[in-house]
């Protein structure tokens, strides 16, 4: 699992060696860093991202999963905070003057391999057994009828001081899982599953909670308790890792933390004045969304532009330069104010429309929610890291039937960043508009093969993100593996 997580986090440490000649180039380092110089934001997005993988691949209601998300972020931006900190400590000598690079060189290819290598696998690995357990937290009943069950590995690899707490049984509203909800410590492996109250007899909560104190204590020389920082429950406090985790003691954390530190929703009271959004009101919303999820636009954000357009409804479009082959600039996003009446639907208004429904706290009506699927569908056009390169007619038929299938599938998430929630998902899936014919025929392909649409999202949005010109094989290598 090891070798898996450092060959997909791999360009980490290129984005981690660029920070650190960054910093020696400017000679100093300042929290306030992080967000003004390009390689910092690139390092902690690429950590977020680290941290999203195993956030979504969890099934979890979307309050949750923003919450996962931006607690994600947070341990990002002060992971890279204090990765960068103590680099700065090492550019000057005795006497004050800045080192040669040469003489850093060393001391930073240790740094990087440690924060972006070694920490990162134990920090995925934590995020994916708290993520894990968030999920769970939300599903288990408060019925009296059950009751929660701590269990190990079961292996010679369980610690003894955890080996202790298995098969303690307890009510849910019992303290001890406030506290010693797995996981409780890196590399943990243990779980926490729901039993029948019949079963098994309940535990005494004060000598499990005894247990729970002993298998997070590890006193250090400066006699503080290495371990205590574990005593949380990620599903309770909706977070990925503990809230008092050494990265938040390193200089500047605070005021990382109160850059990074947002509620994962745009309150859209304070960019609407009037009943309904105008166009430079949607524009804002959008580039405010922009900045709070930069994962999200490969290149930032550059433009929100209104057309009457009768070629396509929303459209995301970059400029590139042909001689380097490279994306110039950021996206543009831009919406159509074009009635299609043969569905009666008019892009801009339905968007105006559903961010109105949003602030005033209304149920958005198909078509409204439909314009959020749609603009979520332009944003993974924007997501993706894709080179520019033009597509064959199937190869873009391919691309077009797997981003519109993953955006229907995903784009809830998008309208809780905004304070919506999506009501009409199951008719999107069957009745949305955009490549309708495409998507039936995929979709039924799915179900004749018996093939958990779930899967499919979660197994080809990778792809999907990753590289626009490979996803035919992938569709075709996905079918070959599962057809039952």
């Amino acid at each position: 699992m090891n070798l898996a997580i450092g060959d997909k986090f791999k360009p980490l440490l290129n984005t981690g060696e660029k920070a650190f000649k960054r910093l020696y180039e400017k000679g100093s380092y300042s929290s306030k860093d992080l967000q003004t110089e390009k390689v910092y934001k690139d390092l902690i997005d690429q950590t977020f991202e680290a941290f999203n993988f195993a956030i979504q691949d969890n099934d979890m209601p979307d309050v949750m999963r923003t919450a996962l998300q931006d607690d994600a972020r947070l341990f990002g931006g002060l992971k890279a905070n204090a990765q960068l900190f103590e680099a700065s400590k090492l550019l000057l000598d005795d006497k004050g003057n800045l080192k040669p690079f040469s003489q850093l060189s060393h001391e930073y290819d240790k740094l990087n391999i440690a924060y972006n290598k070694n920490y990162l696998e134990a920090e995925y690995e934590f995020a994916v057994g708290s993520s894990q357990m968030a999920a769970k937290w939300d599903e288990f009943s408060d019925n009296d009828r059950y009751e929660l069950q701590y269990r190990t590995a079961g292996d010679n690899r369980v610690r003894e001081e955890h080996a202790a707490l298995n098969t303690i049984t307890l009510p849910k509203s019992d303290s001890f899982w406030m506290h010693y909800m797995p996981p409780n410590g890196w590399n943990c492996r243990c779980t926490t599953v729901e039993v029948l109250k019949d079963k098994f007899p309940t535990s005494d909560s004060e000598k499990a909670i005894k247990a729970g104190e002993a298998a997070t204590s590890q006193i250090s020389k400066d006699g503080k308790n290495r371990l205590e920082i574990f005593r949380f429950n990620p599903g309770a406090q909706k977070v990925v890792f503990p809230p008092a985790h050494p990265y938040t003691k390193v200089a500047g954390a605070k005021a990382v933390a109160k850059q990074l530190k947002k509620s994962g929703t745009i309150n859209l009271n304070d960019y609407i004045k009037g009943e309904f959004p105008t166009n430079k009101e949607i524009k804002n919303i959008l580039t405010k969304y922009a900045e709070l999820s930069p994962e999200d636009f490969r290149n930032g954000l550059d433009d929100v532009k209104f057309l009457k357009s009768k070629s396509y409804m929303m459209q995301h479009s970059m400029s590139y330069n042909p001689r380097t082959g490279e994306w110039v600039g950021g996206s543009k996003i831009s919406l159509s104010s074009h009635e299609f009446s043969s569905i009666k639907f008019n892009p801009l208004e339905e968007f105006r429309g559903g961010l109105a429904a949003i602030k005033n706290g209304t149920k958005m009506t198909f078509n409204q929610e439909y314009s959020f699927e749609s603009m979520w569908h332009e944003i993974l056009h924007a997501k993706t890291k894709t080179a520019p390169y033009r597509l064959s007619q199937l190869g873009t038929k391919n691309m077009e039937v797997v981003n519109q299938f993953c955006a229907r599938h995903t784009y809830p998430d998008f309208i809780s960043k905004f304070g919506g929630k999506a009501i009409y998902q199951s008719e999107i899936l069957d009745n949305g508009y955009g490549y309708k014919s495409w998507i039936e025929d995929f979709r039924f392909k799915l179900k004749t093969y018996e093939i958990d649409e779930k899967q499919a999202v979660k197994e080809l949005m990778p792809n999907l993100l990753e590289d626009y010109g490979g996803i035919g094989k992938k569709v075709s290598e996905f079918f070959a593996a599962n057809i039952k």
